[in-house]
């Protein structure tokens, strides 16, 4: 029994002091104040806002605080502030051992630019996005919708922006009247009568085997229009 015991209080001496250097650590911590900034973008190769933005609205937190303390509870602040900024998606904000204050960006990602009275890009979760005075991304422009369309569109938009050769080749889209869209294609003259934004994956995978057909055989500068909206077919007009 006074075996067990004695065990036993090694064991709560031994937790207590672990307790102990966790909360004097985190103390300690708490005490020191941010020496630097650090940010990292998740995808670098597309800046809508760059570094120096959000370190300036990173230091304008630390300003609203007061202090520069290291406060976990903090992170939380920072990271509203920064999801607050219309490029960004999220953000993880955290602290380094040496003082270091450091926040992982997620960019958001635009799949079409809109003309409206404005422009303005769809983003890859069908919202609306501010253009950046930083970067210009190269997705279709789309013409003649207004916002109530963006719901229509978007799983259209969403299939090129997923498919390396539609992404490549449809370089705009024209709502010509209710439920009724045309494409332009890159570096070709005829226009792609797309109808209703229906049977996607039908009609885009007929239209991608007839194209590679008619580049093999040369014959894509003979037509005019390429019809995609009855069902199975491909209709082709010539010049």
């Amino acid at each position: 029994m006074k075996i067990f015991n004695l065990h036993s209080m090694r064991l709560i001496l031994i937790v207590g002091v672990l307790f102990f250097l966790v909360g004097f650590a985190n103390h300690r911590q708490k005490s020191k104040p941010v020496k630097s900034l650090q940010v990292e973008f998740m995808d670098a190769s597309k800046l809508f806002i760059t570094e120096v933005e959000i370190e300036q609205i990173l230091k304008d937190m630390i300003t609203a605080n007061g202090d520069s303390l290291m406060d976990e509870k903090r992170l939380a602040i920072f990271e509203s502030a920064l999801d607050a900024n219309e490029m960004i998606k999220s953000s993880e904000a955290y602290y380094s051992l040496d003082g270091k204050l450091s926040a992982k960006i997620f960019q958001r990602e635009p799949i079409a630019r809109i003309k409206d009275k404005d422009f303005y890009y769809l983003d890859s979760e069908g919202h609306a996005m501010p253009l950046s005075k930083n970067y210009s991304s190269r997705v279709p422009m789309v013409y003649g919708i207004q916002p109530k369309d963006l719901k229509e569109i978007y799983p259209l938009l969403m299939k090129i922006q997923g498919d390396d050769f539609f992404k490549k080749h449809i370089i705009a889209i024209r709502k010509k009247s209710k439920n009724h869209y045309v494409l332009n294609v890159r570096d070709r003259e005829f226009l792609v009568n797309f109808g209703q934004i229906s049977y996607l994956d039908k009609k885009l995978t007929n239209y991608k085997v007839f194209y590679l057909k008619a580049l093999e055989y040369n014959k894509l500068d003979d037509y005019k229009r390429i019809d995609l909206q009855f069902g199975n077919q491909v209709v082709c007009t010539i010049k």
